[in-house]
């Protein structure tokens, strides 16, 4: 289950990259504590991503059971006091994925909601200090299980290398991690940013955000175990881009039948294309894009390490529309 799961990803994004190179803002994947420590840019206060998407009917693999996966996610920040590119921030998460199943082996629905607030503690010498806490609630049935109930800290040092690039250290913890949720761990990135290109490699976290050509931008995201992303924008004309992207999600849940050390571990590969319209100004737009759904598996465990494969939902079309703003 792990091996697949990670050589879909690992695929996945090289795939998306070699078709992006032929047809010739960045979103960290993880929990809350994340967004709520990331850098704004100026003049910007709000952040709101919204997405929804529904597949075709289609059927559980182990018992031909109908299923119908749906999901709606509605995530954001807000600044709370302009303190620079790091600023006080409360930043929230929230994801429904309804399966439209009856069979046994899953469950009807599943939900995670989060909050964290991240602050900037000081400035030490060449470095910053800063810190996020957070809580969470993943589970099957809305706030009725304490076991799905879970915690998030995450503290960071920077310093500056030039005036266009950084070092961050941090360490973090996630409850709800789907890898040693158990225990705190470590992160070194190098982050650079400047007008056309933005990236970020050390580890876990890679990313990077490229206007490659005039017209087009090429945008890849990889965390391990959990998220996978690769999308190229293609302006077409002013106010309308054409996207295709790639992308891998996985999510962990607990699940009120589990002993309370098991979780439902749901993974699931996307390819899509569509529009991005822009409305007032460039930084708000409505996705409108089809695509398909892929490697849909459930499994079971405490954590990646041990999962034991539970059903599998068979491939299946999907539509999804997304607005998505800063403010």
């Amino acid at each position: 289950m792990i091996f697949s799961a990670a050589l879909c990803r690992h695929a996945g994004v090289s795939l998306a990259v070699l078709l992006a190179a032929a047809a010739t803002g960045i979103c960290r994947a993880g929990d809350t504590q994340y967004l709520a420590q990331d850098a704004w840019a100026p003049g910007e206060n709000v952040q709101s991503l919204n997405t929804g998407f529904i597949e075709n009917k289609s059927w559980v693999r182990n018992d031909s059971s109908p299923a119908q996966i749906s999901m709606l996610n509605f995530s954001g920040r807000l600044r709370l006091a302009d303190t620079g590119r790091y600023s006080p921030t409360v930043a929230y998460d929230s994801t429904y994925i309804g399966l439209g199943t009856s069979t046994a082996l899953l469950p009807r629905q599943l939900n995670d909601e989060s909050v964290s607030v991240g602050t900037p503690i000081g400035q030490f010498g060449h470095w910053g200090v800063g810190v996020a806490l957070g809580a969470g609630y993943a589970g099957n049935s809305p706030f009725n299980d304490a076991s799905a109930i879970y915690g998030m800290a995450r503290v960071t040092v920077q310093r500056k290398l030039s005036k266009t690039t950084e070092l961050d250290l941090a360490l973090d913890y996630s409850g709800n991690r789907q890898f040693m949720p158990d225990v705190p761990l470590p992160s070194v990135e190098v982050q650079h940013h400047q007008k056309g290109l933005e990236y970020a490699f050390g580890f876990p976290y890679e990313s990077i955000n490229w206007n490659v050509l005039p017209r087009l931008w090429l945008k890849i995201n990889y965390f391990p175990i959990d998220t996978g992303t690769a999308e190229a924008d293609y302006t077409i004309l002013h106010g309308l881009a054409a996207y295709t992207e790639f992308e891998s999600d996985s999510w962990a849940f607990h699940v009120s039948s589990y002993q309370s050390n098991q979780r439902l571990f749901f993974t699931q590969c996307r390819v899509q294309a569509g529009l991005k319209l822009f409305t007032l100004h460039r930084h708000v737009n409505v996705n409108l894009g089809a695509g398909y759904a892929f490697n849909q598996a459930f499994s079971q465990g405490f954590d990646a390490r041990d999962e034991q494969a539970v059903a599998q939902i068979a491939n299946a079309a999907y539509v999804m529309l997304s607005l998505n703003a800063a403010f």
